[in-house]
């Protein structure tokens, strides 16, 4: 009972930051907009749809191929340690052809040489899409889960996908990378390692998905960037580990 009541290990500066609640740290939820030509930007997008169009993806059925679609966007290099902790959100404005489909989201810290860490995920089944307006917050949004809604198909909606928590900081010259998908790549250098049964159903039929990020249909990812180090925070210097970042190419 002596002990913190939160123990952060912080991927990229692999530090130990330990508070009395969680985030460990004041933070600010910001956004991150998805641009033409795979860009994320702290800018968002002035053009209407008829020139920013929107990016998408056919997926055949995982029954008739292996092969898993996966859109991407990335920040510029960052050119600071920039630390995020605590949860976030995907508001992504899309059209689909089907009643149903799977958004699954992953973000991803890239080294300068290529080599990646996996930072967290976020799913959503579109017939899912309601939110719990009284419970859900900026960053933190909440899905009741107790009924399904099919989608219109050829109507856009946004849907917003809650992101796991988590707690990393981007060294200089590293990117964020957002992918998204609607299923789940059979064997990749991630779910090599996890449980036979740790995949999400895929949906079974074949689905286009077209992604808006226009100055109608801002898609944005909402991170929890810290701000200033809580007064009950501290940090472990014993715990950075000397061995250096074990991502390729950083």
């Amino acid at each position: 009972m002596d002990e913190p009541a939160v123990s952060v290990f912080v991927e990229g500066s692999r530090e130990v930051v330990t508070a009395a609640q969680w985030p460990p740290k004041e933070i600010e939820h910001k956004p991150l907009y998805l641009r033409p030509r795979h860009k994320l930007s702290a800018e968002p997008e002035l053009m209407g749809a008829e020139y920013a169009a929107p990016d998408g993806f056919y997926q055949a059925p995982l029954t008739v191929t292996d092969k898993v679609e996966i859109l991407n966007w990335r920040t510029e290099p960052f050119e600071e340690p920039t630390e995020m902790a605590g949860t976030g959100a995907a508001h992504l404005f899309a059209e689909i052809d089907q009643d149903d489909t799977n958004f699954i989201l992953c973000l991803w810290d890239e080294a300068p040489g290529g080599g990646r860490r996996l930072i967290t995920s976020g799913y959503l089944k579109a017939s899912h899409r309601e939110l719990d307006e009284e419970r859900t917050t900026e960053g933190n949004p909440y899905h009741p889960h107790n009924r399904t809604v099919p989608v219109e198909p050829g109507r856009i909606e946004e849907y917003v996908l809650r992101l796991y928590p988590f707690a990393a900081t981007f060294q200089p010259g590293h990117r964020l990378v957002v992918e998204l998908s609607n299923d789940e790549p059979l064997v990749d250098a991630h779910n090599a390692l996890l449980p036979p049964d740790a995949f999400h159903l895929p949906v079974g039929r074949p689905a286009t998905h077209k992604i808006y990020r226009d100055a109608a249909h801002p898609s944005r990812l909402v991170l929890p960037f810290t701000t200033v180090t809580a007064t009950d925070a501290t940090r472990s210097g014993s715990a950075r580990n000397r061995r250096g970042d074990q991502l390729s190419g950083s």
